[in-house]
């Protein structure tokens, strides 16, 4: 298995934004998951897809205790690892009825309610981190402002390491695909119409299935960070990797809006100082993981690929992003964004 400390330490961090946010201590936490919450006076409920391993919860503790200190024990959070609480698609629903409070959410889970976000996965947008950053700086404050009115609250935005093809099989060309059996993320417009344009069928499966679908056969190529396909045990059903990044994975930390604001004034401002005071830090940490996790994958057997024809990748992913241009951004936002990213090109 490669190397579980630093693929859950990494992929935690988005998910530590949770954690970060008022998980109790370890002693509040009984075998199955579930805190003891008898002295809490208010009960947080946070869906993560990751598994709990012993390393999550040692920092998960550091966390806990600051939290403890500057809120003076007033949240406990119970926590639903490992998908206990459904697939990404069910935790949005249950967050929309009241039956969650907060989750780390795919893009296309958040551009149900920032509609704008999707901006971020655009095709051939991102090559660097730079550019990454720069445009989520400036886009930040509206999408914060559209989440709000639209009932969630953003306590962070983050990535989870570069877009990467793992498959069982070499996926050299775009061709490639027509003889494959790729996943099809069902929230995603843009995969979509990306097979649509090269002429591939995807197989639609949620990420709970994921897994269990390479482990049949039923697909045989994914697309996912190193160090999400390692900590997600996806890199077991696969034999190759990108050796590049296509692009990056992106998505944020949100709590149902009612949630957040029935926290106590004092409480809030707690929760998003530590929040504030870690996120940047996290974020580089897990940036550094993902890559950590890519070495180790090719060290323990993953064979990198390299396209045969690079600019064949980019132009399809060029004509793809202006294809969806008015479909899920506007050109106006497309625009924007494609003008800071060029300050920052490689």
């Amino acid at each position: 298995m490669i190397g579980k400390k630093v693929v859950t330490r990494g992929v935690a961090v988005l998910g530590l934004l949770a954690l970060m946010l008022g998980v109790a201590p370890d002693h509040a936490f009984t075998e199955d998951g579930e805190e003891a919450a008898a002295n809490a006076k208010l009960t947080l409920k946070v869906a993560l897809m990751v598994p709990r391993t012993p390393e999550v919860q040692v920092q998960a503790k550091v966390y806990n205790q600051k939290l403890a200190e500057m809120t003076n024990n007033a949240v406990q959070v119970r926590i639903y690892w490992g998908g206990a609480a459904g697939d990404d698609r069910d935790v949005l629903r249950k967050m929309r009825s009241g039956q969650m409070d907060g989750a780390p959410l795919s893009l296309e889970l958040v551009s149900n309610f920032v509609r704008q976000a999707l901006i971020m996965g655009a095709p051939a947008l991102f090559t660097n981190y730079k550019q990454l950053d720069a445009v989520r700086a400036a886009l930040t404050p509206d999408m914060d402002k559209e989440a709000l009115q639209n009932g969630f609250k953003v306590m962070a935005w983050g990535d989870v390491g570069r877009l990467r093809l793992l498959s069982k099989k070499p996926i050299t060309k775009l061709s490639d695909f027509k003889t494959s059996r790729p996943w099809l993320y069902p929230e995603s417009e843009i995969l979509k119409e990306f097979y649509k344009i090269i002429g591939a069928t995807g197989v639609p499966l949620g990420l709970a299935e994921v897994y269990a679908g390479l482990q049949t056969n039923m697909i045989d190529v994914i697309w996912a960070s190193a160090l999400l396909a390692a900590a997600l045990q996806w890199h077991t059903g696969t034999t190759c990797i990108s050796e590049k990044g296509l692009g990056f994975i992106g998505g944020a930390f949100v709590f149902r809006r009612g949630a957040w604001e029935g926290l106590p004034d004092n409480v809030r401002n707690a929760i998003q100082k530590l929040a504030d005071d870690q996120k940047q830090k996290s974020q580089l940490d897990l940036r550094k993981a993902d890559e950590r996790a890519y070495q180790k994958l090719v060290e323990r057997g993953h064979k990198p690929l390299v396209p045969e024809h690079e600019q064949e990748w980019w132009d399809a992913g060029n004509s793809l992003r202006k294809r969806m241009t008015g479909r899920v951004y506007t050109k106006e936002l497309v625009d924007k964004a494609e003008a800071i990213a060029a300050k920052y090109k490689d």
